[in-house]
């Protein structure tokens, strides 16, 4: 029975050792799976961390960039606002010069309802004035006739002063008062508003009397007369003529002033 017992322990003793074998195996199986996992989880590990630093320089590439753009929107900010403050000033700007614009339109507008109420003829007087009478016994001079046409071309009556300054020329042609007299025949017309036969008169000053007194004043009138007619190349030359022959003298003053006027030429000095 012994030796029974004996032998079922060597036939067994094989499987045993087979058996502790394989739980040997096992164990050592089963640590280096786990030693894998924790090597796994540590370069899981390392890996996170590596990408928690590379978020937290692209959190701090990040906040610069933030930064950066803080500034600029603030910098647009402050431009924004002074450009709304540089268009308020145009604005106003603008409203004051459109103001003066139409202040200037308006009296300009006025300007021409003048001069073109100034430019229409007005009918010649019906009734002829009287031949002037000279005082029986006494010679007329011309000073006399002079002085008796200028109380009546102050008086207004024009036609009547045409008629006497026409004797006074007519019966002293050479006398000093002649060209003066020619020079208030053509302002008779002109306050009548016959300008065109205004510009004859006047032009007779500077034929007939060309080293006369009046010459510059009755060129200044005939380029006015050439403007009622609206020719204004015409008064444009006319003017230049006085201001080129007469300098000094008042109606070049005057000229100058009509040829700024007009504009669009430079009169000369």
């Amino acid at each position: 029975m012994v030796t029974g017992f004996r032998e079922r322990i060597v036939c067994t003793a094989p499987l045993m050792g087979l058996v502790l074998l394989a739980a040997a195996g096992c164990g050592t199986g089963e640590k280096a799976r786990r030693e894998a996992e924790m090597a796994a989880l540590v370069k899981q590990v390392e890996e996170l961390k590596k990408g928690q630093d590379q978020i937290g320089k692209d959190v701090g590439k990040l906040a610069g960039e933030m930064k950066a753009l803080d500034a600029q929107a603030a910098f647009l900010v402050g431009e924004t606002k002074t450009a709304a403050t540089d268009r308020e000033q145009l604005k106003a700007a603008s409203q004051q010069q459109d103001g003066a614009v139409r202040a200037l339109r308006s009296a300009l507008d006025e300007t021409n309802q003048k001069v073109a109420t100034l430019s229409v003829p007005l009918p010649a007087p019906v009734a002829a004035p009287k031949p002037a009478v000279p005082t029986p016994g006494r010679e007329a001079t011309a000073e006399k006739l002079y002085a008796t046409a200028m109380a009546s071309f102050r008086a207004d009556e024009h036609g009547q002063a045409v008629l006497e300054f026409t004797e006074l020329i007519d019966k002293f042609p050479k006398h000093t008062l002649a060209a003066s007299a020619q020079y208030w025949i053509g302002e008779a017309y002109y306050r009548q508003r016959d300008f065109n036969q205004a510009v004859t008169e006047f032009q007779k000053v500077s034929d007939l009397y060309p080293q006369s007194a009046p010459v510059a004043e009755s060129l200044l009138k005939l380029g006015m007369c050439y403007r009622a007619l609206h020719d204004l190349p015409r008064a444009r030359e006319t003017w230049e003529q006085v201001v080129k022959s007469h300098p000094r003298t008042e109606a070049a003053t005057q000229a100058r002033t009509l040829l700024a006027s007009l504009g669009g030429g430079r009169s000369p000095r």
